[in-house]
C-alpha cells in the first residue's frame, strides 16, 4: 500500500472494482492496463506508480497474455493469495462467457447481419481506444526517465520491433533492459527510472489439426506471445483464420470489442 490513506481493500472490494473491470474493459491490453492505473494507483493508492509500472514491464516480458497477468498480480498485492483468485476469476469470467456465446452464435450457423456489422467496424474503434489508453500511460513513464535519449530509443526500438520482427519482439524488450541495467551501473545516478509502454504487434504461427491440433495452437500461443493480447491476436489468427479456416476473419476483430475476450483478446 502507498499512502497514509490506502485502506486495504476487503475481498468484496477486489470482486466488485476487477469485475467492473471485466466487463468494461473494451479494447484489449492498453484499455485494461489503463483502467487498472486508474484504480490502484490514481483512485485507491494501493500501488504505487513506480511499482505499478515495473509490474507492466515485466509481465509483458512472460509469455500470455500480460494484461490479466497484471490484473490477478495487482489483486495479490492488494488483497494477497485470495484477492488473485477473486479478481482473476472476476477479471476473466466475464469476457469469458461473453466470448462462449459469441462462439456459439457463429457455429449455429450465418450470423445475423448486426454481428457482422459489428465485426467490421470493430477494427476502428478498437484502434482508437488503444491508442488513447497507451498515450495516457507515456505521460507517468516519461516523468519517470532517467535519460531523455534513452527513453525516446526505447519508444523507437518498441515501435520498430512490434512493426518488424514478429514473434522476436521480446528479444527487444530484454536488451532494452539490459541496456537500462547497463547504463545505472556505469553512470552517475539521477530521476527515477521508467519504461515506456510498447505496443505490441506480431505475427506467425503454424498449427497440425483436430483436437490435438486445438491443444497445440493453445499451447504455442500461450507460450510464444511475449507482450499480450496485440501479440496473441496475429498468433491465433495464422492458424484459425489462414490454416485451418475454422474461424472466420471477422470475429477476431470483434472480440476484441468484447470485455477480457480470453480466446482471442489476450492482452
Amino acid at each position: 500500500m502507498t499512502g497514509a490513506a490506502a485502506r486495504p481493500p476487503s475481498l468484496r472490494d477486489v470482486l466488485c472494482e476487477w469485475g467492473r473491470i471485466g466487463c468494461l474493459g473494451f479494447g484489449g491490453p492498453p484499455t485494461h492496463i489503463r483502467l487498472l492505473r486508474r484504480l490502484c494507483v490514481e483512485r485507491r493508492s494501493w500501488l504505487g506508480p513506480g511499482e505499478f509500472e515495473d509490474a507492466i514491464a515485466v509481465c509483458n516480458l512472460l509469455p500470455g497474455p500480460a494484461s490479466t497477468q497484471l490484473a490477478i498480480y495487482c489483486a495479490w498485492r492488494v488483497r494477497g493469495r485470495p484477492g488473485a483468485l477473486v479478481g482473476g476469476a472476476a477479471f476473466i469470467v466475464p469476457g469469458l462467457v461473453l466470448i462462449l456465446a459469441l462462439a456459439a452464435l457463429f457455429l449455429a450457423g450465418s450470423p445475423p447481419g448486426w454481428v457482422r456489422g459489428a465485426g467490421a467496424g470493430a477494427g476502428g474503434a478498437v484502434a482508437a481506444v488503444a491508442v488513447h489508453a497507451g498515450v495516457s500511460l507515456l505521460t507517468p513513464s516519461w516523468r519517470r526517465r532517467r535519460h531523455t535519449v534513452r527513453w525516446l530509443g526505447y519508444v523507437l526500438a518498441g515501435l520498430v520491433a512490434a512493426a518488424t520482427v514478429g514473434p522476436w519482439l521480446v528479444l527487444v524488450l530484454l536488451g532494452c533492459g539490459a541496456v537500462e541495467l547497463c547504463a545505472r551501473r556505469l553512470l552517475p545516478p539521477g530521476p527515477v527510472p521508467g519504461l515506456a509502454p510498447l505496443p505490441l504487434l506480431t505475427g506467425g504461427a503454424v498449427g497440425a489439426g483436430g483436437l490435438l491440433a486445438l491443444g497445440w495452437v493453445a499451447l504455442k500461443v500461450g507460450a510464444l506471445s511475449y507482450g499480450g493480447g496485440f501479440v496473441i491476436i496475429p498468433l491465433m489468427g495464422a492458424d484459425a483464420v489462414e490454416r485451418h479456416r475454422s474461424a472466420r476473419v471477422h470475429v477476431l476483430p470483434l472480440s476484441r470489442r468484447l470485455p477480457r475476450a480470453p480466446p482471442t483478446g489476450g492482452g
